[in-house]
């Protein structure tokens, strides 16, 4: 993990408990970390574009939330690499741990019938609930980023989980390729996550020795926003394309199919043969 810089911008002294090794207020005087901040489009345009489509495509509106979630994370971390400030720091982290636990109780209730309770499964809504209160209770009193850390990775753990079960269940090539895909690249975004943690002052040797233009392909941190915010992207796919799979009614002709390049997830009619 890099020190704080000695430069100062317009957020003055950091006061986040994490300071990543993108060199603070490099390239601009109102944003700490340039690149850290403006890779979180990646966790806030596709979310945009899917809440939009959820509407479109007449998937159930609770997808809405899902979508709208990971937008959260991605403005919390916008601002918080924007400003390296505790506060959007917190606008950030807390958010990873809720949303995903929203993520958990939606796969988990793919399986169970339509109605119009608002939660289907009331228990495991609120085991999730009672583990994220608790998580930010304790994180607040005891601002340890390994805490953070580890809350999140169990809940990504066990939404992996959740979608092989599904898979294996159901046999869904979509899903399939959408889960290998979401896999990969987030554990290839977590990869670069911990290169970048250890190898701090080699990047920053690295980035020194070669063009300012090849620099920005260097801040590793930030291909983890790219990589983690699309897998998480797809998660919700996942979830829409199980939900369609159990819920279903005999006389639908209609397919999910991925489309967009990946980023669209859109109803798509057998085309008869001749």
């Amino acid at each position: 993990m890099a020190p704080h810089s000695e430069i100062l911008g317009y957020w003055g002294p950091p006061t986040a408990t994490i300071d990543w090794c993108e060199k603070n207020y490099e390239v601009n005087f109102y944003i700490a970390e340039m690149y850290n901040t403006i890779s979180n489009l990646m966790m806030i345009v596709p979310p945009l574009w899917g809440m939009i489509e959820v509407i479109n495509q007449g998937f159930e509106l609770r997808f809405i939330f899902c979508h709208f979630l990971l937008l959260v994370v991605g403005l919390g971390s916008w601002a918080f690499h924007m400003t390296l400030l505790y506060e959007m720091q917190l606008f950030d982290e807390l958010p990873m741990v809720w949303g995903t636990s929203v993520l958990v109780y939606c796969l988990a209730v793919v399986q169970k019938p339509a109605n119009n309770r608002m939660f289907s499964n009331g228990r495991l809504a609120i085991c999730l609930a009672v583990f994220s209160s608790s998580f930010t209770a304790v994180y607040l009193l005891w601002p340890q980023p390994l805490l953070q850390h580890a809350s999140y990775g169990v809940l990504v753990l066990i939404s992996f989980a959740q979608e092989i079960n599904l898979i294996r269940l159901k046999g869904c090539k979509v899903c399939k390729k959408l889960f290998i895909i979401s896999l990969s690249t987030y554990l290839f975004g977590f990869f670069l996550w911990n290169l970048d943690k250890i190898f701090c002052p080699n990047l920053h040797s690295l980035r020194n020795s070669m063009s300012p233009v090849l620099s920005p392909f260097t801040q590793l941190h930030g291909w983890w926003h790219c990589f983690a915010g699309y897998a998480t992207y797809l998660q919700v796919f996942i979830c829409i394309h199980s939900n369609y799979d159990f819920k279903k009614g005999k006389k639908e002709t209609r397919k999910l199919e991925l489309c967009q390049m990946g980023f669209g997830l859109r109803w798509f009619k057998p085309e008869k043969s001749l």
